[in-house]
């Protein structure tokens, strides 16, 4: 192993280490053609010996502050941690503002900084030229207010929202220092995060306005961040005017009210970026590349939505700006041109088809009667043939599935039987070699050790099933009982917990749900291992409860212990990914894929301290 990472550390130091870090989460639209096309250049790339990693923070979910940022460094320094990356590709404000805090650390120390998407364009005089070079996400309010007057020429009201995010609170303040001059027209300005408040805002809107959706990805309904497209859907069920966008290019299809608007194009920053890039690697010096804030936007029509509003396409035109229409209709033969074509082909097959039977059937019919009579003997034999190929085919599955188990069993039994049998051996020869030398007690010791090891080597041997299914992940949902996938767990724990003197109380009820078995197993046994290594950090006696039961329409599972507890100021932050208490032991991740798993099963965690611990209560749908 040692070796390994000796030679990992060579072949990096030796490489080009890039590492792509996202603000944002890959399942955000706007990040994921980012990141793909960033990625994409690089492998199209002919530069040698490069090594890309990809990385998202995910700070639409978890805001970045001082502690999450410590904790999402920390958890990169141990992924890392035989890696100093020469070139940081960074997306958006957040991740560069990490990368600045953390700049003169091993990890980042010697790297070149590429950003784009970034809104703070005050950072413009602020960053040192030999270190950072990038593309700055220039807003143009005063285009987008063109655009606004030829949308709705009486125009009187602009809404202008924007969420509560670091990047909303930047944008909207560039937009008010661009309209703070204009007096012939009000705008309301929208700095919120909640459905519920923006919805409550809108409500009794002007009817000669129109609103300018700036960064709403972070829009919230209950607790959940809506997808862009969904917020813009939900905000056109009430707000029933245009809407103008500036960088949800991808959404212009959705089923809402947005035409469009002078979008930053996430492909054209990436292109800029990834040019800047590679002048750098060709040997230009990075004060020489330096900074960029125009030639990133363009002038996007949703077409089939202007329409709605009585607006011909044609007619918009802002300065030079260049225009891309989005859902042009085309007409009926352009949209179905294969699927006509395919038609007409199977038309004039068929009516060949025609022609030739017509032909046949005049022969036919001289002989209907014979073929009648030839017919009913044919059916016959055609029907026993059918059932008796029906019954092989059956057959020959079965023999199939069996043969394939079989050959897996046997490969399994290869890798167990040989070390398993020398073991055996071993011990059945141990009173034979002690014989001439023990009296009768030692010998009836030595038979009763072997005995019970022969019967740890059978219990060896029929784990191994258990061991194999355990990890395997799910497809699909099945119906299973709780209370024996548990067991299941416990009869792996038993012995750890056994010594540890830990005692292990079970109340457990045949309960059956639908759900992914195997990865609920995996939930159960790291709560269990949890609340083991909180027993034996305190080094008490121990004591694990577990229970089931139904609630109305839910299936209740519990596990206590008396562990402790959990501070009550993290206890809060457990289920966030990379938040740990164990130090170097802990990824911090474990509770947090146990929350994604029983989500994915339509179910939730709670945690909450009890007297001397803690207790786990999960939560699924019957």
């Amino acid at each position: 192993m040692k070796k390994i990472v000796i030679l990992l550390i060579a072949v990096y130091s030796f490489g080009l280490n890039i590492l792509v870090l996202n603000s944002y989460s890959s399942s955000l639209k706007w990040t994921e053609i980012q990141s793909n096309t960033i990625v994409e250049y690089l492998k199209n790339s002919n530069i040698k010996n490069k090594y890309i990693f990809v990385e998202f923070m995910d700070t639409k979910r978890f805001p970045p502050n001082k502690e999450r940022d410590k904790n999402y460094f920390d958890y990169l320094t141990k992924k890392y941690k035989n890696i100093n990356f020469d070139i940081l590709i960074t997306t958006d404000d957040n991740a560069l503002n990490f990368v600045r805090i953390y700049k003169n650390n091993n990890l980042f120390k010697k790297a070149k900084v590429f950003f784009q998407g970034v809104n703070n364009l005050s950072l413009y005089n602020k960053l040192d030229k030999n270190i950072y070079a990038g593309v700055f996400e220039k807003k143009e309010p005063l285009l987008q207010l063109k655009f606004a007057k030829k949308l709705m020429p009486n125009l009187q009201t602009v809404y202008v929202l924007s969420d509560n995010s670091i990047s909303g609170n930047k944008t909207i303040k560039q937009y008010m220092n661009a309209f703070k001059n204009i007096k012939d027209i009000k705008f309301v300005y929208i700095n919120e995060s909640k459905t519920d408040k923006i919805l409550d805002k809108l409500k009794n809107y002007d009817k000669n306005s129109v609103l300018m959706g700036l960064t709403i990805s972070g829009i919230i309904k209950y607790k959940d961040v809506l997808p862009t497209y969904l917020g813009e859907q939900l905000i056109s069920k009430v707000y029933k005017n245009p809407i103008l966008v500036h960088n949800g290019v991808w959404s212009l299809g959705s089923n809402s009210n947005v035409v469009g608007g002078v979008c930053n194009d996430a492909k054209t920053q990436s292109r800029l970026n990834m040019k800047k890039l590679f002048q750098y690697l060709n040997g230009i010096p990075m004060k020489d590349i330096g900074f960029q804030l125009d030639d990133v936007s363009k002038l996007f029509i949703n077409v089939k939505n202007i329409r709605k509003f009585g607006i011909d396409e044609s007619s918009i035109k802002i300065d030079n700006l260049p225009i891309k229409y989005v859902n042009k209709p085309t007409s009926i033969y352009e949209l179905y041109k294969w699927q006509i074509w395919t038609i007409i082909f199977i038309f004039i097959l068929i009516n060949l088809f025609l022609i030739v039977l017509a032909k046949k059937n005049r022969e036919l019919n001289r002989y209907s009667k014979k073929i009648k009579e030839i017919n009913r003997g044919l059916e016959e034999k055609v029907k026993q043939a059918v059932e008796e190929n029906t019954r092989n085919l059956k057959i020959l599955q079965q023999q199939s599935k069996l043969a394939a188990m079989g050959e897996m069993i046997g490969m399994i039994a290869h890798q167990w039987r040989q070390p398993l049998n020398a073991l055996a051996l071993n011990i059945q020869f141990l009173p034979e070699m002690l014989e001439d030398g023990c009296d009768e007690t030692a010998i009836k010791k030595i038979e009763e050790f072997s005995t019970k090891n022969m019967e740890t080597i059978k219990f060896m041997s029929h784990t191994i099933d258990d061991f194999r299914n355990f990890f395997k992940k799910d497809k699909e949902k099945i119906e299973f009982y709780i209370n024996e996938e548990i067991n299941r767990v416990l009869d792996m724990q038993k012995s750890q917990l056994k010594a540890h003197n830990i005692e292990l109380v079970t109340d457990l009820k045949p309960i059956k749900i639908v759900g992914f078995k195997n990865e609920f197993k995996q939930v159960i046994l790291n709560l269990i291992s949890n609340a083991k290594d909180a027993i034996i950090k305190r080094d008490i006696k121990g004591v694990i409860k577990i229970s089931d039961y139904e609630l109305n329409d839910e299936v209740v599972i519990t596990i206590e212990d008396n562990g402790g507890g959990i501070n009550k100021d993290i206890i809060e932050k457990i289920f966030e990914p990379y938040f740990t208490t164990k130090e170097t032991q802990g990824t911090g991740l474990g509770l947090y894929m146990s929350n994604e798993i029983i989500k994915r099963m339509s179910g939730k965690i709670e945690v909450k301290n009890i007297k001397n611990g803690t207790k786990f209560t999960i939560r699924l749908k019957k």
